[in-house]
């Protein structure tokens, strides 16, 4: 039991550095949409999900948030909030829908996108004491349907390359 727990620390370690270098380099990505981030970090908290469960996804998350930040030297700057308020929040929603839906791979991962656009607004509406940055909702929802498919794609794509018989693929819809 004991190599079990510290495999699954590993795994997560291993999970978490993967996770803030797809954050820090994905600013770096040239893209048609300024301002417009794929999440490719997502990939990470999802295989985190799925391997180790929802406290690995939270923790991954949570930490890459964090350690990213400090790192960029935003630790506790607006970027901060909106990224912990967007992740935060898409990650409870993605293991809420997990447990009690059948969404797929690629579903869940829209529908992370979707709230993580939802938790930023909302945290920016509250650091600006601006109610009215929700109009902006509509057109980030509109571009997070693509970017959420192609996580959830490139997801199932990872998935697929560590496939063991009887291992987590069996546990995903793909």
């Amino acid at each position: 039991m004991h190599q079990n727990r510290t495999k699954k620390l590993v795994t997560e370690a291993l999970l978490l550095g993967a996770a803030i270098l797809l954050q820090m380099i994905e600013p770096g990505l040239p893209l048609a949409v300024p301002g417009v981030k794929l999440g490719l970090a997502n990939i990470i908290g999802m295989i985190a999900l799925f391997l180790n469960g929802a406290g690995s996804m939270l923790r991954v998350n949570l930490m890459r948030v964090l350690l990213a930040s400090l790192l960029r030297g935003t630790l506790f700057g607006t970027a901060f909030w909106l990224s912990l308020s967007g992740v935060m929040l898409s990650s409870v929603m993605v293991i809420t829908a997990r447990k009690f839906s059948k969404l797929s791979v690629i579903g869940l991962s829209v529908l992370s996108s979707v709230f993580h656009c939802l938790g930023q607004i909302l945290a920016v509406s509250v650091i600006y004491e601006n109610v009215y940055l929700i109009s902006y909702l509509p057109m980030m929802w509109i571009l997070s349907i693509p970017t959420g498919m192609l996580t959830g794609i490139l997801t199932r794509l990872v998935f697929a390359r560590i496939h063991k018989k009887g291992g987590i693929e069996d546990d995903i819809q793909l």
